[in-house]
C-alpha cells in the first residue's frame, strides 16, 4: 500500500471514530434531557410479599419517584437501594429505556420454613438463612417448625450463628434449615409435609398431609436416607397394607421403618 492510500485510509478511520464519538455524545445529551414518561414494575411470581403499590410507596417515601423528571436527575442506584430496603426484597434492578420509561424489577426472598417459638413468636427463614417477619397479608406455603425451639438457639441464629449446637439437641439451626430447604425443593415432600414439631427429646415429629399418623424422624441427621425409606413406604407399603390404622411411623432405626398402631 502506498503512503497516500495509507494516509487516506487512516483519515477515514479517524473521521469515522470522531463521528461515532460525536453521535454518542449527542445521544447521551438527548437522553439526559429525556423526561421520565412512567414506571413499569416487574415482580417475580414465586411469592406475593410485595406488590406494585408497595414499590410505588417506597419510591415516593424516599423522594425517588421518577415520573416527569429529566433523566439526568434520576439516581437509578438509589432507587435500587430503596427497593432492597424492603425486608421481602432479595434483589432489585432499575434501568431506563430509550423512550424514557423506567423499569423497576425485584426478586423476592424465598422462605423455606416458618418457625413458631414456644413463646408464640413467628418468623420465616429464607434459603439464604435469613429471618423474615410474617406480618404480611400473604402467607407462604412452607412447612411450619414449632414445639421445643430453645430461645438460646434462636437468639444465636438471629445474631448470625447458625452452627451453635446445644448438648441436649445434638444439632444446629443450620441442620434444621438444610432439612427444611431439602423438603421445600422436593415437590413430593413439599406437598406432603405440613408441620415439623420438636418434642421434649428434641426429636423431629412430622405431620403429613396424607395419613392420620405422626412421622418420627428423630434427629435431622442422615435425613435423606430416612426420607428415602419413607417414600418407599408411601409408594409400596401403604399401597399394599393401607395407612388408616397407624398412629406412628418411626424412621429413627437405621435399616427399617417401624409402624405402630
Amino acid at each position: 500500500m502506498s503512503n497516500s492510500k495509507f494516509i487516506l485510509t487512516l483519515v477515514k478511520w479517524i473521521a469515522l471514530i470522531l463521528y461515532l464519538l460525536f453521535m454518542l455524545g449527542f445521544i447521551r445529551r438527548e437522553r439526559q434531557n429525556t423526561v421520565c414518561s412512567g414506571v413499569k414494575y416487574h415482580i417475580d411470581n414465586v411469592h406475593a410479599f410485595i406488590d406494585t403499590s408497595d414499590m410505588y410507596g417506597l419510591l415516593v417515601h424516599d423522594s425517588l419517584y421518577p415520573v416527569q423528571k429529566p433523566s439526568k436527575q434520576l439516581n437509578l442506584l438509589e432507587m435500587e437501594k430503596c427497593m432492597e430496603s424492603h425486608e421481602a426484597v432479595k434483589n432489585a434492578e432499575v434501568y431506563q429505556d430509550m423512550d424514557g420509561l423506567v423499569h423497576v424489577s425485584v426478586t423476592q426472598r424465598n422462605p423455606v420454613l416458618r418457625i413458631i417459638t414456644a413463646t408464640n413468636m413467628h418468623y420465616y427463614v429464607d434459603e439464604s438463612l435469613g429471618l423474615m417477619s410474617v406480618g404480611y397479608e400473604y402467607t407462604a406455603d412452607v412447612p411450619v417448625l414449632s414445639g421445643n425451639v430453645p430461645d438460646t438457639l434462636l437468639a444465636a441464629f438471629r445474631e448470625g450463628n447458625d452452627t451453635l449446637v446445644l448438648k441436649s439437641m445434638e444439632y444446629s439451626m443450620r441442620d434444621v434449615i438444610e432439612f427444611a430447604d431439602f423438603v421445600y425443593h422436593d415437590e413430593f415432600w413439599r406437598d406432603l409435609f405440613v408441620q415439623i414439631y420438636i418434642n421434649q427429646d428434641f426429636d423431629f415429629e412430622i405431620v403429613p398431609r396424607v395419613g392420620n399418623f405422626i412421622i418420627l424422624l428423630g434427629k435431622p441427621d442422615d435425613f435423606e436416607y430416612k426420607l428415602k425409606k419413607l417414600k418407599a413406604m408411601y409408594e409400596e407399603g401403604f399401597q399394599k397394607y393401607g395407612w388408616k390404622d397407624y398412629k406412628y411411623v418411626n424412621l429413627k432405626y437405621s435399616n427399617q421403618v417401624v409402624c405402630s398402631k
